[in-house]
This record gives structure tokens, C-alpha cells and sequence, in this order.
């Protein structure tokens, strides 16, 4: 099979979930004898073409229809929330000989590829990785900020391109990651082909044995206990809610510690929070870490050497995170919001809480702690069992086939 995976960005110096999942299904698909182009804009890295571990990467020119916008401003929305076009991006698709063309990105480059199926008479998925239908308010108004004072064109381009329509009812097929937005599109969509297909990871490169300490490293000492929090530095991410987290724990006596690592897609959060642990008086409890590899040693090692793991997001379609502290044996705690409902089954393989409660927060700590070893054996067993990039892929290519068979049909 020849399959065409979009995405809105690829930089492997600014790695996220969406990336995590479309690299790791691209290989385990070239594996099985498919054919696998990785497409995306040049927003964070510009090389144009490159083949890394076998995949071919192409990356296309792009631009924001907007007047008067800064170039801060249009670094902030190459971060997080961009909708740009990409013409040159469409050529490439029009020109490349496929059976299908998956989209993981929304907005305009979602239906510049469309069109390009549409073209070539092909079938067209599209995946909901960061959430469509379940993003809340206050998220929406954050990622519309770099917008403000400029003047958008965008929508005179997609009428003149015939660009204008909707994405999800024009698609050929619809992947959700997380079960409550799964709901969603079914309830709004109920002829659409749909499937839910949760991400995966690779629990061997996170259960594997290294040499590497993440303490040594950042010079925690070895007696306090360390929570660690792996995700974007954003306000979706809501790592602000760890500051009073921790500040609460001491006053009970926990002689504790956390690491957050994460690419910083919003700068303007990443300095209130560093604004919070230093009035917290915090500043030798925290360890910020901006960013590391995907494959990093010293990420595998943070996971080994931490004590519980803690995703305080305010929205979150699914959370690979918390599937590779699950593959590192490392218990996890995580909000009540979106796909983590349904990957987290309350005292079972983790505990959830309230992330704007924070005697939620600390209950789920303790109990947590309570019950390692019942919840990381638990855990384990779910991530070999159900998550693992074989069986998501082998998933996937049955959607494929059916997508494709339907559209035969037509």
C-alpha cells in the first residue's frame, strides 16, 4: 500500500505527541512492506528533504494569510495552533502516486490534502490527535492570541480554491485517539466510517535497563522523592497546577522534588510558571528541562529514577506520556479530562483527579504511592497487551483497507 501521512510540522528538536505517533506508525507500516511518505511544512526546521531510518521526509514552504502578522507572532503559531497553506505541499500530493492520504494535521493543510485526493480519485483519512471537538474555550482563546492585530485573508483563499468546506464531512474516514471525542464525531457523523484507534509506544526502549541517572544528571538529591511531569510546556498542559502541588506536599512532611521536561510551545506560560516556583520559594525543588530527544537516555532515565508520574492537563485527547511511564514501571496520576478517562482506570493501573482540586491532586498522590505495585503491575500488562505499535498499526491498516474498499464501492 502507498499511503501519504501529513502532518503540520516534523522537527526532531521539537517533538510532541502528534509527532510520536505519526513517526512510530510510519516505521512499523514500512516494516510490513508499505510504501510511506512523512509530508509536512518547513515551520520549526527547514531541510527539505531528508530519509531517516528509512522513511522518506519532505517538507514544503508555507505561509499564514494574515496581514500585519509579526514574525514572533507567526513563530508563536509554528509552535502551536498555526493554520497555514502550503501550494507547494499540494503539487507534491498531486504529482505522488498513492492509494490513500491520512492526514494528522487539521485545518487548511487537512484540506489542501482532501482536495488532493479528491483529484486523484483516492480515499482521504484524517486523524484527530490534539482534539476537534472537545478543546475548551480558554484553550481556544490562548491559540488565537498571536492572531490579534493582523488581518486574515484565509477564507478568501479557500472560497477562490474551493477550500471552504468541512473537513470531517468531506473525509473518507475519521481516526480518533481518544474515545470521548470517538463519541463525538460518531453522534455528529453517524454514516462516516469511523474508528477508534488509541496511540501506542515502544515499552521496550522505556523498560530497558540504562546506566544513565536523571538525578545525578540535574543534581537531585537522592533522598527526596521525584515526581515527574513529561509534556509541552503550555498552558493546556496546566504544569502551573504542580507548583501548589508540591508547595502542599512539604507542609505534610513529603520531603519531595519535580522534573518537568518539555518543549515550550507557549513562552509567555513557561515564564509564569517560573515566576510561580520562585514566589513559591521552590526554586531547589524544581528541575526544568527543556526538552529532550524522543529516544534520549536522560528521558528514559527520568522515568527510572522518578517515584510517580503526573499529567495535570486541562484537556488531553489521549497522553502517550503516561503510556511510557507504564512501560518504565513507573506508576501514574493524571487529570479527569478527555482520553485519560478511559486509558486510566481509577485505582486499577493509575489514579485520576480534579486539576483545578488540589486535595484531588494530593489524595491521588498518596493513594498512588499506597498502591505502586498493585498499579504498575497492572499497568504493564495493559501497555504489552493493548498499546504496543504493532497492534495500533495492524489496526490502522485494517481501517485502511476497509476506507479504501468502501470507496471502490462508490
Amino acid at each position: 500500500m502507498r499511503i501519504a501521512n501529513i502532518i503540520r510540522r516534523l522537527s526532531f528538536s521539537e517533538w510532541g505527541g502528534t509527532e510520536t505517533a505519526v513517526w512510530n506508525s510510519s516505521k512499523k507500516l514500512k516494516n510490513l512492506g508499505n510504501e510511506i511518505e512523512i509530508l509536512s511544512t518547513t515551520a520549526l526546521c527547514k531541510t527539505k528533504k531528508e530519509v531517516v531510518e528509512n522513511l522518506n521526509i519532505y517538507r514544503f514552504k508555507y505561509f499564514y494569510p494574515q496581514i500585519f502578522l509579526s514574525k514572533n507572532n507567526s513563530f508563536l503559531l509554528d509552535k502551536k495552533g498555526g493554520n497555514p497553506f502550503s501550494f507547494s505541499l499540494y503539487g507534491h500530493l498531486k504529482k505522488g502516486e498513492y492509494d490513500l492520504i491520512h492526514s494528522h494535521a487539521m485545518g487548511r493543510i487537512a484540506k489542501i490534502a482532501q482536495r488532493a485526493a479528491q483529484k486523484k480519485n483516492i480515499p482521504f483519512v484524517i486523524s484527530f490527535h490534539g482534539g476537534n471537538y472537545d478543546v475548551p474555550p480558554s484553550e481556544l482563546k490562548e491559540m488565537q492570541k498571536p492572531l490579534k492585530g493582523s488581518i486574515g485573508y484565509g477564507k478568501l483563499i479557500e472560497r477562490i480554491f474551493r477550500l471552504d468546506g468541512d473537513i470531517v464531512a468531506q473525509s473518507d474516514g475519521i481516526i480518533c485517539v481518544g474515545k470521548n471525542e470517538f463519541e463525538l464525531v460518531q453522534e455528529r457523523f453517524p454514516r462516516k466510517k469511523v474508528a477508534h484507534i488509541a496511540n501506542g509506544v515502544d515499552f521496550s526502549l522505556f523498560s530497558k535497563t540504562i546506566q544513565t541517572s536523571f538525578k545525578s544528571k540535574y543534581n537531585i538529591p537522592e533522598n527526596r522523592k521525584l515526581l515527574l511531569c513529561v509534556s509541552r510546556v503550555d498552558y493546556q498542559k496546566n504544569q502551573r497546577a504542580l507548583v501548589k502541588l508540591l508547595k502542599e506536599l512539604i507542609s505534610k512532611g513529603e520531603n519531595v522534588h519535580c522534573a518537568i521536561i518539555g518543549f515550550i510551545t507557549s513562552p509567555s506560560y513557561f515564564n509564569e510558571l517560573k515566576e510561580d516556583i520562585s514566589r513559591a520559594e521552590l526554586t531547589d525543588r524544581f528541575t526544568l528541562v527543556e526538552g529532550l530527544p524522543p529516544q534520549s537516555e536522560l528521558l528514559i532515565g527520568a522515568y527510572k529514577d522518578a517515584n510517580l508520574f503526573v499529567l495535570p492537563s486541562i484537556h488531553e485527547p489521549f497522553g502517550i506520556v503516561v503510556l511510557e511511564a507504564w512501560s518504565a514501571k513507573l506508576p501514574a496520576i493524571a487529570s479527569a479530562v478527555g482520553g485519560l478517562k478511559t486509558l486510566i482506570k481509577n485505582g486499577e493501573n493509575g489514579f485520576l483527579f480534579d486539576p483545578s482540586n488540589l486535595a484531588s491532586m494530593t489524595r491521588a498522590y498518596f493513594d498512588a504511592l499506597d498502591k505502586k505495585e498493585l498499579l504498575v503491575k497492572n499497568a504493564f500488562r495493559e501497555v504489552i497487551d493493548y498499546y504496543s505499535w504493532e497492534a495500533i498499526t495492524n489496526q490502522q491498516l485494517v481501517f485502511y483497507k476497509e476506507v479504501i474498499y468502501d470507496f471502490k464501492k462508490k
